[in-house]
This record gives C-alpha cells, sequence and structure tokens, in this order.
C-alpha cells in the first residue's frame, strides 16, 4: 500500500535528482553520441546546448555524417558526458538515452545562446551553412557519482 506521504517522499527524490543532472548538464559542453545503422555502430563527440527545463538538448552535426545517417535508420541512441580524471573516485557523469531528430529553427537560439562567439566568428558562422540543428530528447537517465561511494548512481525515466 501507498501512503501519500510515500508519494511525496518520492517525487521531492525525482526533483533533486532532476536538479543534480540539470546543474551537470549546464557545467558541460560536449557529449559522445553512440549511434547504430545499417553501416553498424558509431560514436561522435559533439558539442551540445540544453534547454531552460533540460528536457532535451540540441547539437549540430552535418548529414552526412554516420551517426546522423544512423539516426534516419534508428532513432534511438545513447549519450555520455563525463568529467575526465585518472582515479575511479572522481568518476562522474550523465548517461542517457533518447531519440534524435531534426530540431525546429527556434531551437538555434538555445544553440546560440550557450556558444554565443559562434556568430561572430566568421570561420565559424560560415560553418553553420553545411550543418543541421538535431535534437535529442531523453527517455532515460543514468547520474553517476563515485565521489559519494563507488557504484553511486540515480537514474530516472522520463
Amino acid at each position: 500500500m501507498t501512503r501519500h506521504t510515500d508519494y511525496i517522499i518520492n517525487l521531492s527524490l525525482i526533483e533533486i535528482l532532476m536538479e543534480r543532472i540539470e546543474k551537470y548538464l549546464k557545467k558541460h559542453n560536449t557529449m559522445t553520441i553512440a549511434t547504430v545503422g545499417k553501416k553498424g555502430i558509431s560514436a561522435a563527440a559533439v558539442f551540445y546546448a540544453e534547454t531552460k527545463k533540460c528536457d532535451y538538448l540540441v547539437f549540430v552535426s552535418s548529414s552526412k555524417s554516420e551517426h546522423i545517417a544512423n539516426s534516419l535508420v534508428e532513432k534511438r541512441c545513447a549519450v555520455t558526458i563525463q568529467n575526465d580524471g585518472l582515479d575511479w573516485e572522481i568518476i562522474k557523469g550523465l548517461q542517457i538515452k533518447g531519440n534524435v531528430e531534426l530540431a525546429d529553427e527556434n531551437d538555434w537560439n538555445i544553440y546560440f545562446e550557450k556558444f554565443p562567439y559562434i556568430k561572430d566568428n566568421k570561420t565559424l558562422s560560415k560553418s553553420l551553412e553545411k550543418v543541421d540543428l538535431y535534437k535529442f530528447t531523453f527517455s532515460w537517465a543514468r547520474l553517476i557519482d563515485n565521489s559519494k561511494g563507488f557504484g553511486n548512481r540515480f537514474e530516472i525515466n522520463y
């Protein structure tokens, strides 16, 4: 039997976890996206920008890249975002599952808010003509933080 207080406690834990995920996403800017398609598996590091609610990420990539070609075959993919480190006690990062699709034109604002210098740099600005903006929407996330103990992790379904 679930009590009302159990629901409130669980809701509070979810809010705390979501807040920790949001902080982590805002603190970083590079993710590795892993996809699978007709030619096999692919992984690529890309810069990302998060929405204010952190309910999806946007990133730029060439439509000709293997990971984007894969996402046309299979939208489901996985992403990792992590700190660098040489000691297992400081391993911290996110593992996320979700879907990739073309982003809306309005989502460029999200990207430029995080990377405003791109618009001002002629070379970078010109390179945007060769790429598209994509959207990675979460379905599941795991936050790992070994500083709180080996294997310390929290998971959430979206």
